[in-house]
C-alpha cells in the first residue's frame, strides 16, 4: 500500500520528534527538510539571511524529489500553508500529486510553547536563529498557528504539549490508510 504521511504544524510543535517515531514504527522512510538543509549548510557554508533562503529553496526541491521518488514516507518540514500571506516554508501544491493514501499528521502546541522551545533548542548555525526575538517568533508563531491544517489528505491531529500516545497515533493512521481522496 502506498502511502505518504506530512508531518505539519508550526516550527518547534513536535514535527520532527512525532514524524521519526511515527516512521521507525512503520519502517518507513523519514524525510526531514531541516536535516537536507543542514547538510547544505555543511557542503556549501552559511551565509545572510539571502543565502539561507537560497539553499533552503534548493532543500525544497530535494524534499519534493525525494519524496516523489519513495512509494511510501513520512515527510516533516515547515510547510507554506495555502491561507498564508508570508512566502515562508516548503511549497505544498505537489502534495496532491504523491500516489496512494495521504495522511496529514497536524502537531498543535501554543504558540508560546513553541517559541520557548524554538529559542531554547541547538540547531545548526545556518539556520540564523540567533537574529529571531522572543516577540518575533512569538507573533510569527500565533500568526500560523491560526491557519490550522494543511487540509491535504486525511487528517489526524496530535497534541503535542504533552507525550504522544504513538500506539493511538499508529491506530488513527492505519484506520486512515484504509481510504484514499
Amino acid at each position: 500500500m502506498q502511502r505518504h504521511i506530512i508531518v505539519t504544524g508550526i516550527p518547534a510543535s513536535g514535527k520532527s520528534t512525532v514524524g521519526r517515531a511515527v516512521a521507525a514504527a512503520l519502517g518507513l522512510p523519514m524525510l526531514d527538510k531541516d536535516e537536507i538543509l543542514e547538510a547544505m549548510f555543511n557542503s556549501q557554508g552559511i551565509g545572510n539571511v539571502e543565502w539561507r533562503t537560497q539553499l533552503s529553496r534548493a532543500a525544497d526541491a530535494t524534499l519534493q524529489e525525494r519524496a516523489l521518488g519513495l512509494e511510501s514516507t513520512v515527510v516533516a518540514s515547515w510547510w507554506r500553508h495555502p491561507s498564508s500571506q508570508v512566502d515562508s516554508g516548503t511549497p505544498v501544491e505537489w502534495l496532491a500529486s504523491l500516489p496512494g493514501v495521504v495522511i496529514e499528521i497536524h502537531c498543535v502546541c501554543s504558540p508560546q510553547m513553541a517559541t520557548e522551545r524554538f529559542l531554547s533548542r541547538k540547531r545548526h548555525e545556518g539556520h540564523l536563529d540567533r537574529l529571531k526575538t522572543y516577540d518575533d517568533v512569538l507573533v510569527g508563531f500565533q500568526q500560523h498557528a491560526a491557519l490550522g491544517p494543511l487540509g491535504i489528505g486525511q487528517l489526524v491531529i496530535v497534541n503535542t504539549e504533552r507525550s504522544v500516545e504513538l500506539e493511538t497515533l499508529l491506530d488513527q493512521i492505519d484506520f486512515l490508510s484504509k481510504f484514499v481522496l
